[in-house]
């Protein structure tokens, strides 16, 4: 036989595959009848990062094979959960009250924060809720109580603002603000500092 019937071969197979495709994609299914997966549902395997039992519940039409199948697809790895073991929520419960969401995290970095928030208020732990009292300062009672609205404890503010202790221990009690330190707080916080000239 010639070459040419084999590329004619070649050329009609492929011309094929085109027509299937096309079909497939007109219908919206593979060949074996599975819905081709949408950009609304790769978006949501992203947003539980392989953990499947999120997935299947958001995605109820799909089943664990297919999402498996996808989630290798997409190069996203089956997340293990981390079975919490009784010392485990027994350091919790000593941490949760008083220690910053950073160094929480950081010691049970398996978890997210929202996870360790969901475990410890199963378990009845709860933050310390401390109640800022105004300190003269309207910028400074500001940064506190935008802390008390995110519910960052003093020290979760020194950790994110790189401040030492300032906060944590009043260090501004019978001494000077620090404006530096007051100006590191508020970036951490995703605020602005902005001058108001006053109108003569």
């Amino acid at each position: 036989m010639s070459l040419s019937f084999y590329a004619r071969n070649v050329a009609k197979s492929e011309c094929s595959r085109r027509q299937i495709r096309r079909q497939m994609e007109m219908a919206g299914r593979t060949l074996r009848g599975d819905k081709f997966w949408t950009e609304k549902e790769c978006e949501v395997i992203r947003q539980c990062g392989g953990d499947f039992d999120k997935i299947q519940k958001r995605l109820k039409h799909r089943t664990r094979i297919a999402i498996s199948a996808q989630c290798r697809k997409m190069g996203i790895r089956k997340r293990i959960r981390h079975e919490w073991t009784a010392a485990d929520i027994s350091r919790l419960g000593k941490l949760y009250p008083s220690a910053a969401a950073a160094e929480i995290c950081a010691i049970f970095s398996h978890s997210t924060w929202v996870n360790i928030r969901q475990v410890a208020q199963y378990h009845g732990f709860r933050r310390r809720d401390d109640t800022y009292s105004l300190t003269g300062y309207p910028t400074l009672d500001e940064v506190r109580r935008r802390c008390r609205e995110i519910k960052w404890s003093m020290i979760d503010l020194d950790k994110a603002a790189r401040t030492g202790q300032y906060f944590s221990k009043s260090r501004w009690i019978g001494k000077k603000i620090n404006h530096r330190a007051l100006g590191r707080a508020i970036e951490a916080l995703d605020g602005t500092v902005k001058a108001e000239w006053r109108e003569y």
